[in-house]
């Protein structure tokens, strides 16, 4: 399998407040996440739909390609078919636009890893989970069931597309959610994408923070063409705030020994990542600081099947997350 380098076309088509927050000024609440945003906002469809054909265009993807990024991973939400799964909240579906973009992702020779990013009821009460909040997608078994079902529309659609490089079954099940359950749904989405894929096209999945608990379960079903995703960050938990600089960015070293022996059961892509850092006393620059962290974290890893950084862009230029910005300030060298 070829090597990912690859960056999160994030904020796109599932929404996050904190990546362009100038889109939610008008909300008639402190709107998070896109659930309230179309409930919120009366103008939400005119607003997503100039957001749609703005926040990503081609000269973007042009921009990347000569980067050397040969993938991109697209977060798409569950309710890209409203007439076949309706909701109860006021949604948008930007499926039309979903197409433009891998048409013109494919002429400009890049690849796409279509990530379902939200679920009914959400899988992770996350804003990035369409609602933040509300965390009940695994108590209805009826979420899970539709979930199975949106991905089946997306692999038809899209499964002779040149683009397409792979689909993500379910971006980041909580951490709290029983394994067993989400053990069931992966082998039933499986079942079901798998005959209508083609071979070359890899189904991945999210370690739901639970790295070494993949190792037994891909080593007994011996599925064809799969990927193991896991996120790592090194800005969320109490244990990295009593970490002194040298011990912070070796922190991506001792990731890499756990991804290094899980690739021995599967591939592994780090499938989110950033320089998104607290302020720590470091004998240099912060701008030293983030490089020497950025160069560690491409290091550790690029031993693995591969990485995506989240997120190409966001509002703020200067931020840890901004990919692009990174680059183009000579912090972040591919």
């Amino acid at each position: 399998m070829e090597k990912i380098k690859s960056v999160n076309l994030g904020g796109w088509f599932v929404l996050e407040r904190w990546m362009k927050p100038t889109l939610f000024d008008d909300t008639s609440n402190p709107a998070r996440c896109e659930t309230s945003f179309v409930t919120n906002d009366p103008n939400a469809l005119e607003k997503l739909t100039q957001h749609w054909q703005t926040w990503i265009t081609r000269e973007d993807i042009a921009w990347l390609k000569k980067l050397g990024i040969n993938v991109v991973r697209i977060p798409i939400p569950w309710w890209l078919f409203p007439e076949k799964f309706p909701s109860e909240f006021p949604y948008h579906s930007p499926l039309l636009y979903l197409d433009k973009a891998m048409d013109f992702i494919h002429a400009e020779g890049m690849k796409v890893m279509l990530d379902l990013h939200s679920a009914p009821g959400s899988q992770n009460g996350f804003d990035n989970g369409g609602i933040d909040g509300v965390m009940t997608w695994h108590l209805d078994p009826q979420n899970i069931t539709t979930t199975i079902s949106v991905l089946k529309e997306i692999a038809l659609r899209y499964k002779d597309h040149p683009a397409l490089h792979s689909l993500q079954v379910l971006n980041e099940p909580h951490m709290t959610i029983d394994l067993n359950l989400i053990e069931d749904f992966y082998e039933r989405s499986y079942e079901v994408l798998r005959p209508i894929l083609k071979a070359e096209t890899a189904i991945v999945f999210h370690d739901a923070f639970h790295l070494e608990h993949w190792g037994p379960f891909f080593q007994s079903h011996h599925w064809d063409n799969v990927i193991l995703d896991t996120h790592v960050y090194q800005c969320f938990g109490n244990h990295f705030d009593h970490m002194n600089a040298e011990e912070f960015l070796n922190v991506p070293f001792e990731t890499e020994k756990r991804l290094v022996k899980m690739e021995e059961v599967i591939p592994v892509v780090v499938g989110e990542w950033s320089l998104g850092a607290r302020q720590i006393e470091y004998d240099g620059t912060r701008f030293e600081f983030e490089h020497k962290f950025a160069e560690n974290q491409l290091k550790a890893f690029s031993k693995v099947t591969g990485w995506i950084f989240w997120s190409y862009k966001i509002s703020d230029y200067n931020s840890g997350w901004n990919f692009r910005g990174l680059v183009e300030r000579g912090i972040l060298k591919i």
